[in-house]
């Protein structure tokens, strides 16, 4: 039998063998989602079909998708995996059977300004008089009231990258990014000595990986098993190097 047909076929057997699995992320931006190159969500799944202990028993598959039908799928109790859930972001009718791993990271929702102009967050009162720059469709609790009294200038754009773009160019005072946005932008668009973080956030919050309760059992002990050994795993900390966010280690000294 020919070389390149035997290789064609033990594939293909393997690849039926494996149980393929659902991943999911609405992550659709740096460091966890990238147009120029794989983001940290596909880079974490590579990682889990090719890590040794896998041995082609899964086949992981990953879909970006919209929030809504991520929550469509939340509440279908549909088989999967969600990558970087927050708990706290989730009505909890949708996750209330689901599991959690330990947390991958801590992140921060930073109050980031011009080295040039610096702002220190002190609560609400102290954007009073600012132009803050957030992010479509978020919504930012402790800060909702003096916005909807216009105590607080919020100005909506579609993504991090136009925030931290507009601050640059001086159309905004101070824009909320997550920390994880920010290390990575520090890597590839602006050099962190032009921007100040102030040393208190807005919050932290923990990101995990979550398995549906009709996940198959085994799939989830799998998983929760090499998500509890990845700090320890050279390729993970090579993966947070590579996008800047090796000083993201969980769980949260604050949370």
């Amino acid at each position: 039998m020919p070389r390149l047909l035997l290789l064609l076929l033990l594939c293909s057997s393997t690849a039926q063998a494996a149980e393929r699995v659902e991943v999911w992320t609405y992550h659709a931006s740096p460091p966890f989602a990238s147009e120029q190159s794989p983001g940290l969500s596909e880079t974490l799944v590579e990682l889990l079909n090719q890590h040794p202990s896998n041995n082609g028993r899964y086949f992981f598959a990953l879909s970006q998708l919209p929030r809504k039908r991520l929550d469509a799928r939340l509440a279908g109790n549909k088989p999967g995996v969600l990558l970087w859930a927050t708990p706290e972001f989730f009505p909890s009718r949708l996750i209330a059977s689901s599991h959690l791993t330990p947390p991958l990271l801590c992140d921060t929702q930073d109050f980031v300004s011009l080295a040039t102009r610096p702002f220190d967050y002190d609560g609400p009162g102290s954007l009073h008089g600012y132009r803050l720059g957030g992010v479509l469709g978020h919504r930012y609790q402790a800060l909702q009231a003096d916005i909807e009294r216009q105590l607080i200038h919020r100005e909506d754009v579609h993504s991090d990258l136009q925030n931290l773009q507009k601050l640059l160019s001086n159309r905004i005072d101070v824009i909320l990014l997550p920390r994880s946005a920010r290390l990575f932008y520090e890597t590839t668009e602006v050099a962190a000595e032009r921007l100040h973080v102030s040393t208190v956030p807005l919050y932290s919050f923990e990101r995990h990986i979550l398995t549906t309760a009709t996940l198959n059992p085994a799939a989830t002990q799998f998983i929760q098993q090499l998500i509890a050994d990845l700090p320890q795993s050279a390729r993970w900390q090579t993966l947070l190097r590579r996008y800047g966010l090796q000083r993201m280690s969980a769980p949260c000294a604050v949370y």
